[in-house]
């Protein structure tokens, strides 16, 4: 037995596991090859008629979250009757269930509705039949993750001991179940041990089912604290008579971003002009199928501020997909966050980042910018020589929301400063750009005819923009257009050789 497991260890110490496994690498089935290396770890335990773990049984490579239907517009607070009023739910996140052809016999849920106000979350299931009529005991449980939660479970209550396993695809910190017993309905909360095990359950009141509609809420409080930003996992799973018979989603995690819940001040809206991701009127998309249209048309930008964070939001008119799969879930785009605190000419750095080839007008200064990006954000200041010198350790939240097509920034205000009513702004988007010409931080060139990874438009110019559409409102003068093409053109190949004043000048917003 023991040269047996010896085998099977042996072979998944094999170093193709490891290469495969690494990010820059694909095996063309990632999930085959997960499970086909957890199981010749499986093997080595099933060889000495041992056990294996239950950590075995969770992909290392996790499954993408399943986007939903629709998602969250707004918050919301209906009334927990399970009467589901149309307009109660109007601005609720949606995932349809599949139905016909590919539903199956046991499944039960046939729509699964989200959202939130500022003290609860709420959750409404839809069944195909009256709830309390399904079987004599219908257990749905409602499995969600927490941040800052000590302890996290794999699997649901009953599909840890059946087979197959039902996996949740995410540490559940608590399960939030309605149980129709003999057609009475009870709700509990229930704590994670950790050990595919659950606390003792604590009631909860606030559901209410009628017919084929249940309605819950979960206050915050109960789950701990969540901060707008913050990511919540959570899936459903209805059991029938001690069996699970359906997870929802099925085909990935739910993955929700909690929204500002009104603590948010803001100092500064504007609203974008639709169309206007050419840069100075003429840039045109790359061909690849990744830059989606509008990518990067920024629809609506704010900055607010709670009560520790400077807070940025984009609201963009095209998708905002993590289509390389970096770890804040930006891809194509870039966004470049410039802040003058001090309103002070000279005072700061005029040239934007490196490869912008843009700058601040004369009369103006930026003293901080935040960029954004999925692989190398960071935080700057202006150095003494007006270049842009790192802040390390300045650690800020990038949280991008492909359902609502927004990326939230949130920077402490123990980085800023808290006085952002006081501030101007200036913010524009690129396209991110992970082999960048030489000096160039990290966007994508603009030629004179689109390619598959270059944007296309571009003049002869060694000094024209890469900034695809700047934050500016549609009534102001100059435009965006005429901004970006007010500069004298170069053939200068070594860009330190060229000043603020060889690049397309740009003015900055102020706040209230």
């Amino acid at each position: 037995k023991l040269a047996r497991a010896l085998d099977f260890m042996y072979a998944a110490e094999g170093s193709d596991w490891f290469w495969w496994y690494g990010a820059d690498q694909s095996s063309g089935d990632d999930a085959g090859f997960d499970e086909m290396f957890r199981r010749t770890l499986m093997d080595v335990y099933n060889a000495v008629d041992a056990t294996p773990p239950d950590f075995l049984y969770v992909p290392i490579i996790a499954k993408p979250p399943q986007p939903p239907t629709k998602g969250v517009e707004g918050l919301f607070t209906p009334l927990v009757d399970g009467k589901a009023g149309k307009e109660e739910w109007a601005t609720a996140g949606y995932y349809a269930v599949v139905a016909g052809a590919m539903a199956r016999a046991n499944d039960v849920i046939t729509d699964l509705y989200y959202g939130f106000d500022a003290k609860n979350i709420y959750i409404r299931l839809d069944a195909k039949a009256d709830w309390a009529s399904l079987s004599p005991d219908t257990y749905v449980g409602i499995y969600l993750s927490a941040p800052g939660a000590a302890a996290f479970n794999s699997f649901s209550r009953y599909g840890a001991k059946q087979e197959p396993r039902t996996l949740l695809g995410f540490g559940a910190a608590y399960e939030l179940a309605a149980r129709f017993k003999d057609g009475q309905l009870a709700g509990t909360l229930s704590r994670a041990k950790g050990d595919n095990t659950w606390e003792s359950p604590k009631d909860l009141t606030t559901l209410a089912s009628q017919g084929g509609v249940l309605e819950i809420a979960v206050p915050y409080d109960l789950l701990g604290k969540f901060d707008a930003g913050d990511v919540i996992n959570f899936r459903v799973v209805v059991s029938l008579n001690g069996a699970d018979a359906q997870i929802v989603p099925s085909e990935g995690v739910a993955k929700v971003v909690v929204p500002d819940l009104g603590l948010v001040t803001n100092v500064l809206e504007v609203e974008d002009p639709t169309g206007d991701d050419h840069g100075p009127g003429t840039y045109t998309y790359a061909t690849d199928p990744v830059f989606g249209p509008g990518a990067f048309d920024v629809k609506k930008f704010t900055v607010g501020y709670d009560d520790k964070n400077i807070v940025f939001k984009f609201e963009m008119n095209g998708p905002v997909e993590n289509v390389w799969g970096s770890p804040n879930g930006l891809s194509v785009q870039t966004f470049d966050i410039y802040v003058d605190k001090d309103g002070k000419a000279g005072s700061g750095a005029r040239l934007l980042l490196p490869g912008r080839n843009a700058a601040v007008s004369a009369d103006e200064a930026w003293d901080f910018v935040v960029w954004a990006e999925g692989w190398t954000p960071g935080i700057y200041k202006a150095g003494a020589d007006g270049k842009p010198e790192k802040i390390d350790g300045a650690q800020f939240q990038i949280l991008a929301d492909p359902a609502q097509r927004k990326v939230t920034i949130r920077v402490p205000k123990a980085i800023l400063g808290d006085d952002p009513q006081n501030w101007r702004f200036l913010a524009v988007v690129c396209g991110q750009e992970g082999y960048p010409a030489t000096g160039v931080w990290r966007i994508r060139d603009v030629n004179p005819k689109a390619e598959q990874w270059r944007f296309g438009g571009g003049p002869q110019d060694t000094n024209h923009t890469r900034i695809m559409d700047v934050v500016w409102p549609a009534d102001a003068k100059p435009t965006q257009e005429e901004m970006l093409s007010a500069y004298k053109p170069s053939t200068e190949t070594n860009m330190d050789k060229l000043g603020p004043d060889d690049f397309a000048q740009l003015k900055m917003l102020s706040a209230k």
